[in-house]
């Protein structure tokens, strides 16, 4: 829960602050995935390289919800920033974009801060 309310605080401050649209995303999912990759263990761990079945069981599905749901706004705020109205193949680039990105660095993200820190977040 407090990786979607530390999303709506980022998104907030980068509306407040003008922030544009690729260092709105990156400087969000820069920390995320330096904390992901410093803190697995194996490299399957960062990675995500087992099958989507047995992530969502090591997971759990509200884990899954909130850090879907934090990459969604994040999302949404960069396409705020900068808005232009998509062409069909750039809403297709952007779909996998975001389902690559979200199936093999950011699911997870939560069990493994977790796991590290003791933490509940």
């Amino acid at each position: 829960m407090y990786l979607l309310l530390f999303t709506i605080v980022y998104c907030f401050i980068t509306q407040l602050m003008n922030i544009s649209y690729g260092p709105a995303f990156g400087i969000y999912l820069l920390p995320f995935g330096f904390i992901k990759g410093y803190f697995s263990n194996e490299f399957n761990n960062f990675i995500n390289l087992e099958s989507s079945k047995d992530l969502y069981k090591k997971n759990g599905s509200k884990d899954s919800l909130i850090e879907l749901l934090s990459l969604v706004i994040v999302y949404i705020n960069s396409f705020l920033i900068h808005y232009e109205p998509f062409s069909i193949f750039e809403f297709v680039y952007l779909f996998a974009g975001f389902a690559i990105l979200y199936r093999f660095l950011f699911w997870g993200i939560i069990r493994t801060i977790r796991e590290e820190f003791n933490f509940h977040i």
